[in-house]
């Protein structure tokens, strides 16, 4: 339950960061609206829900070591590559492609992180604790957020040229990805922790 819950708090940074800070990057940076913006994300948000169904049923097979761990590859690999992008990119390359692999670790990790979390519990307790691991992803995507939004402006301060151009907004973005690929391995070093195939608990 406690490494489940701390593994929730780090997840709710990575879901800041996917579903946050990559629509104001196709705002800010690529000059989308917010239509357009909403639209760019469906096709991540249409393979997280895929992926996630797939992966409740691997779970029992598998176990939620080798799921998360699998999920937090994705996290690495597609947070580093979406801290490439910058002004002059496009959106197959620069944007689809990552997001999707962010979404195949959002898919992976966050159903298996809930059932992580729940498994062996009474049933008369079973609400209460389901409750507390949403808190919990809940706490982690608020102080993600006042964190993640620090270091992007000062990254856009810092950065060279005016602070509101694309150019200086997108570095402050790419660093919040920085950040959220580095999540992604404190969760995958807490989710050696976990259950992994075979094991009962």
């Amino acid at each position: 339950m406690a490494v489940g819950g701390g593994m929730l708090l780090l997840f709710g940074g990575i879901a800041i960061a996917m579903w946050y800070f990559t629509s104001l990057f196709l705002q800010n940076v690529l000059g989308y609206g917010a239509l357009r913006a909403g639209l760019g994300q469906t096709p991540a948000a249409v393979v997280f829900m895929l992926v996630a169904r797939f992966a409740a049923g691997l779970l029992p097979r598998t176990g939620a070591r080798l799921l998360v761990l699998a999920g937090c590859g994705c996290f690495l690999a597609g947070f580093g590559w979406l801290s490439q992008a910058g002004a002059g990119s496009g959106y197959l390359t620069g944007v689809l492609g990552p997001t999707l692999l962010v979404a195949v670790g959002i898919g992976l990790t966050f159903p298996t992180l809930m059932a992580a979390t729940t498994a062996g519990v009474p049933e008369g307790d079973a609400g209460v604790v389901g409750g507390l691991a949403n808190t919990a992803s809940q706490a982690g995507g608020a102080v993600g957020l006042a964190v993640l939004a620090t270091a992007a402006a000062a990254r856009t301060r810092a950065a060279s040229g005016a602070p509101g151009t694309t150019a200086a907004l997108a570095a402050g973005y790419d660093r919040v990805f920085l950040i959220a690929a580095g999540l992604g391995l404190l969760i995958a070093a807490a989710g050696l922790l976990l259950p992994g195939r075979g094991d009962a608990s």
